[in-house]
Parts: structure tokens; sequence; C-alpha cells
């Protein structure tokens, strides 16, 4: 991708910009030359941010006309501040405040008259694929999911977006797997290698997850906004393992423990009690309901298409596990080497 391309877009607004996504598609976009307009809350740290010299602009997804101030003379929109539910406890109220914030943005942009609106949603919103192949861009629930409230969560916006693309709003939708690397300030998908390597994660259930380096994810999401034709979808998935396979690896690099395997029944029942547990405190859980869902309803997915299509690239998972362990490594989340493990060039 040129960074003649890029620029034919002007200013781009990134909404989520302080984010771990938003903080590599921010770097993404300065290495171009980029402009870039990036929203945040008052009460939002953006020490990190302010080192890229970006300008910065007060938005809330609840104020409609801030958002479009936001977006005024901006080309493109990458919308990273999707709802992430926190606990799995009550699915309906979940939804309404995804479909809120991303309706909330979707027409602030159609105000704005931006050109392009990149929307990251995830490989969880995919259906089965029929028996044979991966699954894909071709692959679409028809109906919410009803097992799992971040699933549903993700379906509800992404059909929301459907809806304003149906209405002539440029959508693009790009669906990564669980990301890894740095910046990774809130301790998301890396929290597994974390988890592990302190001894801390309580057990684990097997099955297929979809891993991708937060890097890769961000030139791909630049490379959407140039190349991808209107109201397109892709999938950036990565790399397909097994969790008990990626757990045994992370051991085998850093060091600390596997821990012992259940089933899937007693894994939701274990996560949901966690979950009523740490709810009146706000407090986190180690292996969420939500990570449970995805690793028991994962399978292989393919990004043949973003590759060929768009050029995507995606480096090996044990760099990408490096390039984790480093940073969490740097901000003093896990020590530097542990007794018994091997010495990893990062």
């Amino acid at each position: 991708m040129s960074t003649d391309a890029l620029a034919r877009h002007g200013r781009i607004c990134v909404i989520g910009a302080s984010g771990f996504l938003g903080m590599n598609v921010v770097e993404a976009l300065v290495a171009r030359g980029a402009t870039i307009r990036a929203t945040r809350r008052r009460t939002a740290g953006t020490m990190l941010l302010r080192r890229y010299g970006v300008e910065l602009v007060d938005a809330r997804l609840e104020d409609h006309e801030s958002l479009c101030r936001a977006m005024d003379g901006c080309g493109a929109v990458f919308f990273l501040a999707g709802h992430y539910p926190r606990y799995s406890l009550d699915r309906d109220a979940s939804v309404r405040q995804g479909v809120a914030g991303v309706r909330a943005a979707c027409e602030a942009a159609r105000s704005a008259s931006v050109g392009r609106f990149v929307y990251t949603s995830s490989v969880a919103t995919l259906a089965p694929a029929p028996p044979g192949r991966a699954a894909d861009e071709r692959d679409v629930l028809s109906e919410m999911p009803t097992d799992s409230v971040y699933r549903a969560v993700k379906w509800a916006m992404e059909a929301e977006t459907s809806e304003h693309a149906s209405r002539g709003l440029d959508v693009v939708t790009l669906l990564p797997g669980g990301c890894l690397g740095p910046w990774d300030v809130r301790v998301g998908t890396g929290g597994f290698l974390v988890a592990t390597v302190r001894g801390m994660l309580p057990f684990f259930v097997d099955g297929t997850v979809n891993l991708v380096d937060v890097a890769d994810v961000a030139e791909a999401h630049l490379a959407a906004l140039c190349a991808a034709p209107p109201q397109s979808r892709w999938c950036l998935s990565g790399h397909d393992v097994r969790v008990g396979e990626l757990l045994r690896t992370v051991v085998a690099r850093y060091g600390g423990s596997v821990p012992p395997e259940v089933s899937p029944e007693q894994a939701r029942q274990r996560a949901d009690q966690a979950e009523r547990d740490a709810a009146p405190t706000n407090g986190r859980v180690v292996l969420p309901r939500e990570i449970v869902d995805l690793i028991t309803s994962g399978q292989p997915v393919s990004s043949a298409r973003a590759e060929s299509e768009l050029g995507v690239r995606f480096r090996p998972l044990a760099e990408s596990l490096d390039r984790a362990h480093a940073w969490f490594v740097q901000s003093r989340l896990i020590p530097a080497r542990l007794e018994g493990a091997p010495h990893v060039s990062t």
C-alpha cells in the first residue's frame, strides 16, 4: 500500500485510538505520514497518543454532535471502539449498549459525509463452515447467537453496520482473530500468556482459537481503507491453534504451568460463577465466560482472501508470541525470565 493511496483519503478519524488495536493502527498511520484525528473521552488517558503528535478531540458515542465534529472534514473513519462486554451476565443490556455505540458512529459518519467507514468486528460473528473447509467471509449467521453474550453483541453490532451500508454508508468490515502484541494495556487476548507464565490460569478448556499479530491487523486496516471494495468483509484470523497446544508452547518458551483441563460444561459453569463473584466489585476474571465461549465455538478460519486480494501478510505465531511476551515483560506484568524457562530472543 502506497503513501499516496492513503493520502487520497485526507484526514482520518480514529475512534478508539487509545485502545490496544487503536494504538497499533495509529502507529501504522503515523509511519505512512497520515493526518490523524483521534477521539478521546475526557477521562481517558492520552499520554501514549500524544507522543505521536496526533490531533486529539473530545467525543463520546453518546453525544452525536461531538462525533459529527470529530468526523468533520475527514475522508475516512476507523471505528475501533466497539463495546466489549466485561461480563456475560446480561445479554440484552450488552447488546443494547453495543448496538447504540456503533449506530451513533454510523449516523455521525453519514451526517459528516465520510467517504469510508472501516469497522472492526470479530471472527466470532462467522457461522460454522460446511464440512471440508475452513470458515471464511461467506459464512454469515442468519440469526443472533444465543449461546454466547460476546458473540451476540458482535453479531448485533455487525448487523447494525450492514443496515447503514444499505442506506449508503461505505462500510468495510474486518474480522480479526484474537490479537497479540504491544499496547495490550488492559491485558486482553494476551491475558492467557500472562496467566500461564505466572501460574494463575485456574483451568483450561480445549478447542480451536484464531490468533493474529496486532501489527498485522493494523496494516490490514490500512490496506482495507485503500484497496477494499465498498460493503466488503474480510477475515483476519491469522493462525488456528488448539488451546492445549498453545499453552504447552507458552510454558516451553517462557515458563509457567499448564492448568488442569475441564469439560466445556464445567468451564462454562466455573466462568459464570467467577463472573457473578466478581461483578459486585467490578473485579477481573482470569478466564471469563467470553473466552470459554470463543474456545468452545471456535473453528479454523481462512484469511486467504485478505492475503490474495489485499496483500495482507501474517507473521509466524511464534514471533507474535515473542512480541507479546517482550511487551508484557517491559510492562512488568511478567518477569523477564522464570527459572527453568529457555532463553528466547525477542
